[in-house]
């Protein structure tokens, strides 16, 4: 009975946290060399769960967080998040600002001029990275965690004159 309890012990400990934030990029982001564009980063999160908004509201919260690396072939600008929805924790005075739902992270990008050179076609990337959060429901906050994100790019020649 009690290597039972020990290992029911030991799985919890290494059981991940449960999956309540998935990102997707509905489509590729398309960007003429020496343009620029806009990928739309839907974030879901899962049914009674929030996450910390970007800015958030206390120092000492894990904000959302997308990080994508870098790539010479494109410049990435300020990630944009929407703003935050007011939230009252049960038995607290003031309002979180918290993301819950569906939600779109804009992340600007710009093609060099000379980007997709040499290619007939156009240039195709995916640019890596993750969303870290911490997400939170009624009764539990779990431990800050991420999620994989990858935004495919698609730099087109200039065919201007």
């Amino acid at each position: 009975m009690i290597a039972t309890a020990l290992l029911a012990v030991a799985a919890q400990a290494v059981t991940p946290p449960p999956l309540v934030v998935t990102v997707s990029v509905p489509e590729a982001v398309r960007i003429v060399a020496g343009g620029s564009a806009r990928a739309r980063v839907v974030v879901a999160i899962e049914k009674g769960f929030r996450i910390q908004a970007n800015p958030a509201s206390e120092p000492y919260l894990v904000p959302a967080r997308l990080r994508l690396k870098q790539d010479d072939r494109v410049r990435m600008g300020p990630v944009e998040y929407p703003p935050g929805k007011p939230y009252r924790l049960h038995g607290t005075s003031s309002d979180l600002s918290v993301y819950e739902g569906t939600l779109v992270v804009l992340v600007p990008l710009e093609a060099p001029g000379s980007a997709g050179t040499g290619t007939r076609g156009g240039l195709d990337l995916v640019l890596e990275g993750t969303l870290e959060y911490q997400a939170c429901n009624r009764v539990v906050c779990l431990k800050p965690s991420s999620a994989p994100a990858r935004v495919p790019v698609r730099i087109e020649p200039d065919r201007r004159p």
